[in-house]
């Protein structure tokens, strides 16, 4: 999970949830992101090539347009939580965290009473939210410190804050770390499910929305701030990236507010 703290939430439904193990179904995509908490029983979850099982005390994130296939290994009961964002957020795979306690099945309980005593949103449950948010931003992101080789976490650190450096390249980190290219490119998309250069190049158009939303800078200067040699670069990379060009990006999101 990432980025969600560039994305507000419009909508939250909120439930408990109970059922008896049964064959696998295919769940086709959705326009909402889903978590869910495994109070008991056993369920298994297969996306994007990866199959998972969530048990007790764990946590399910299924991100919006994503189709899965899942099975109900064992009779469950859980509580779930169906938001939306005020903008799409590129949360790569869908996810299964361990999180025992953590006062996450509070923050549950919490949104699923909101919704039941038909309260439109409002500040408590969007508090909950943001809070179940990050805490499972925080143990995703020290599960990653965790398991990830030191030398791509201070590749995947370099990138992010020397993005504005036009010049920056996988040659120059690797340089940097003391280890070969080769070496970074395979070692960095076996942590982080990403090319360096990819990865780099998200950096870039993530920063240039943020730019572009502000509405303060022209094409030009944000080009010039997110490291892109040229605006017709920029342009380019922005345009395949997002699928519209800078301005039109900039005129859709202004048209929203």
């Amino acid at each position: 999970m990432k980025d969600q703290k560039h994305a507000a939430v419009t909508e939250v439904s909120a439930f408990y949830a109970s059922a008896r193990k049964s064959d696998k179904v295919t769940v086709n995509a959705r326009d909402f992101y889903s978590l869910s908490y495994r109070y008991s029983g056993k369920v298994s979850v297969e996306a994007d090539g990866k199959c998972m099982v969530s048990g007790e005390g764990s946590v399910t994130f299924i991100p919006k347009g994503l189709s899965y296939t899942t099975e109900i290994l064992d009779d469950m009961r859980m509580a779930a939580v169906h938001f939306k964002l005020d903008r799409d957020i590129d949360f790569r795979n869908a996810a299964v965290i361990d999180v025992g306690s953590f006062g996450i099945p509070l923050l549950f309980e919490k949104l699923v009473y909101s919704s039941h005593i038909d309260t439109p949103l409002d500040f408590h449950s969007m508090a909950a939210l943001y809070e179940l948010l990050a805490r499972l931003e925080d143990m995703t992101r020290r599960e990653e410190v965790r398991r990830t080789p030191e030398k791509m976490l201070l590749a995947k650190k370099s990138i992010e804050r020397r993005y504005s450096d036009a010049s920056l390249s996988v040659a120059a980190v690797a340089e940097q770390l003391g280890v070969s290219t080769s070496y970074l490119r395979r070692e960095f998309s076996r942590a982080f499910g990403v090319s360096p250069i990819a990865f780099l190049r998200d950096v870039r158009v993530a920063n240039a929305k943020n730019m572009l939303e502000s509405g303060v800078l022209s094409v030009g200067e944000i080009a010039e701030q997110c490291g892109f040699a040229s605006p017709a670069y920029f342009i380019q990379v922005f345009h395949k990236a997002v699928g519209a060009p800078p301005d039109r990006y900039r005129r859709s999101y202004t048209d929203k507010k």
